[in-house]
């Protein structure tokens, strides 16, 4: 019996691959083979703000056809906003103003098309790596090695700071009162929850980031409005952080994490991830196959209650269990992490982590 299970990165050493893309075509400014910093520009866009038709016709009370010889400007020129960009003679003279900056760009129909002054963006690393691949107009392929664990959900912000851990345990809240003026300039981890008090002192001391296993309900909202990341790993409301990733964060306690918070969980899904770099190099180059079926020996993590958040192994698979509405369904033996503990699972409530 083959079973396909979702799957979880949470590997304290990997190589790590990001393609860093404009959303519109641009300049790319690193050359591959070059080492980036988070805050390194790779790549740059003017990102059109926005147009506005000026029916001339209509202003000068003339015929469409009779607005050309009106027009005291032509296409491709750049205007200011009041401008005089079309007038009539005589005794009654009529003018026709721009409503805003920018460039004439099209002209006929008795309207003229002005698009407003472009926004530059800049497109920074946000890695610490070596650009291995240039994509011309568009970006770079930026490859690192360290720690990469994907999480559950994501506020769309991306950010970098030093790695503090604030909570004691997995099960520990993290508390507005453990935010202080030296978490200045820091990534947050916490345990089980956090909620509003949280993401307003936050904000009030400036904290890079926050990573915590749950969220309270009633925190998203502003959660979504924070200036920094916010990374969930485990989900929505009270849930304590899977054992395994805590570990992993605190052990790197001190070092320097980068957090991407962009989460889409229809078509094309993305995950949110936390990357902390790291100098040693794997021995081989991992690489996560989505379509690998479930193997005796594997590490899981069970998905919901009541023993959501545990993490074991794979000791044999399928067996038959019955749940308390007395449904018979497929299950996996694991075996506790850390434990002299046997549970069995249903396989529709496990995820590979790898």
């Amino acid at each position: 019996m083959k079973v396909y299970p979702p799957q979880t990165i949470a590997t304290p050493l990997t190589v790590i691959r990001r393609e860093r893309l404009l959303p519109v075509p641009g300049e790319v400014l690193a050359q591959e083979g070059s080492q980036v910093e988070p805050v390194d520009v790779v790549a740059r866009a003017g990102l059109p703000t926005g147009f506005r038709i000026v029916n001339v016709s209509r202003c000068l009370k003339v015929p469409a056809s009779a607005v050309r010889k009106h027009l005291k400007v032509k296409s491709g020129e750049a205007v200011k906003k009041g401008q005089v960009i079309a007038a009539t003679r005589g005794l009654v003279r009529r003018v026709c103003r721009s409503p805003i900056e920018g460039v004439v760009t099209g002209i006929g129909g008795g309207r003229v098309l002005i698009e407003a002054p472009s926004q530059e963006l800049e497109l920074r690393a946000n890695l610490y790596g070596e650009v291995v691949q240039v994509i011309p107009e568009r970006g770079v392929v930026i490859q690192a090695h360290g720690l990469w664990i994907q999480g559950a959900w994501g506020n769309g912000q991306e950010g970098y700071g030093v790695l503090r851990v604030l909570s004691k345990s997995p099960e520990d809240p993290l508390r507005s009162r453990d935010v202080d003026v030296s978490c200045r300039g820091t990534v947050l981890v916490g345990g089980s929850r956090f909620g509003v008090e949280v993401l307003e002192r936050a904000v009030e001391v400036q904290v890079r980031g926050i990573v915590c296993g749950g969220i309270l309900p009633e925190a998203l909202p502003q959660a979504q409005t924070m200036p920094f990341p916010v990374v969930v790993t485990e989900g929505i409301g009270s849930v304590p952080m899977c054992p395994h990733v805590y570990r992993l964060l605190a052990a790197h306690d001190g070092r320097e994490v980068m957090l991407d918070g962009r989460f889409r969980s229809r078509w094309g899904r993305v995950r949110p991830e936390i990357v902390v770099p790291l100098p040693a190099v794997p021995e081989q180059d991992s690489s996560f196959d989505p379509n690998v079926a479930l193997r005796e020996g594997d590490r899981v993590r069970v998905l919901r209650s009541p023993h959501r958040g545990v993490v074991g192994e794979v000791e044999t698979f399928p067996v038959w269990t019955r749940t308390s509405v007395g449904s018979r369904l497929p299950a996996a033996r694991i075996r506790v992490e850390g434990k002299e503990e046997t549970l069995f699972v249903p396989l529709i409530n496990l995820e590979i982590l790898r």
